[in-house]
C-alpha cells in the first residue's frame, strides 16, 4: 500500500517537474519574443530597402541610358536649329536694313519739305515786314523724326517684324525675342512681340 502511494506521488512529482521545466523553457522563449519581433521587423525593413534600392538603381540605369541615347541626337538637332535661327536672324536683319533705308529716304523728303516750307514761310514773313528766320522754329516743330515715323507708318500701317507669326506660346515668344534682340534693341523686340506701343524709330540706328 505504501509503495503504491509513494509511486503515485513520485509520478506526480515527475510530471510537476516536467511541467515546471516546460514552463521555464516557455518563459525563457517568451522573454525572447520582443527581441525576436524587433529582429524580424529589422530584417523585413532591410529586405524592403534592398528591394527598393535594387529597383531604383535599375530605373536609374535605364533612365541614364535613355538620356545618353537622346543626347546623341542633340548635336544634329542643334545644327539644324542653329541654321534655322540664323536664317530667321538674317531675314529679320534684311527687313530692318530695308526699313532703315526707307526711313533715310523719307528723311530726305522731310528735309526737302522743311526747306520748302521755311523758304515759303520766310517769304511771307518778309512781305509782312517780319524777320523771316522767325518761321524756322515753327516749321521745325512740324518736321524731324516724328514726321519721318508718321510718313513711314503711312506706307505700311500694319508693319511688324513678326507680322503673321503666332507668338502666344511662351517658348516661341522667347525665341522670337532672343533673335529680335540681336537685330534691334531688346526693349523694341519685346514691344514687337507683345503688341506694346512702338517707340519713335531712329533711321540712323
Amino acid at each position: 500500500m505504501v509503495n503504491t502511494y509513494s509511486s503515485g506521488l513520485e509520478e506526480k512529482l515527475k510530471q510537476a517537474e516536467e511541467a515546471a521545466n516546460e514552463v521555464h523553457r516557455l518563459e525563457s522563449l517568451a522573454s525572447q519574443a520582443p527581441l525576436l519581433r524587433a529582429e524580424v521587423a529589422r530584417v523585413q525593413r532591410q529586405s524592403e530597402r534592398d528591394a527598393n534600392r535594387k529597383s531604383a538603381i535599375e530605373r536609374a540605369k535605364r533612365a541614364v541610358l535613355t538620356a545618353a541615347k537622346k543626347q546623341d541626337e542633340v548635336p544634329a538637332t542643334l545644327e539644324t536649329v542653329s541654321k534655322m535661327v540664323y536664317s530667321l536672324y538674317q531675314t529679320l536683319k534684311d527687313i530692318d536694313n530695308h526699313r532703315k533705308e526707307a526711313a533715310q529716304a523719307i528723311a530726305i523728303v522731310d528735309r526737302m519739305d522743311y526747306e520748302e516750307e521755311v523758304e515759303s514761310g520766310g517769304k511771307e514773313q518778309q512781305e509782312m515786314g517780319r524777320d523771316p528766320k522767325s518761321i524756322e522754329f515753327l516749321v521745325a516743330s512740324r518736321h524731324g523724326q516724328t514726321r519721318i515715323n508718321q510718313l513711314l507708318d503711312q506706307m505700311d500701317p500694319d508693319f511688324s517684324y513678326l507680322r503673321g507669326c503666332e507668338v502666344e506660346e511662351p517658348l516661341r515668344r522667347d525665341v522670337a525675342n532672343f533673335i529680335l534682340a540681336h537685330v534691334i534693341s531688346p526693349a523694341k523686340a519685346t514691344r514687337e512681340n507683345t503688341g506694346g506701343p512702338a517707340a519713335p524709330r531712329n533711321p540712323q540706328s
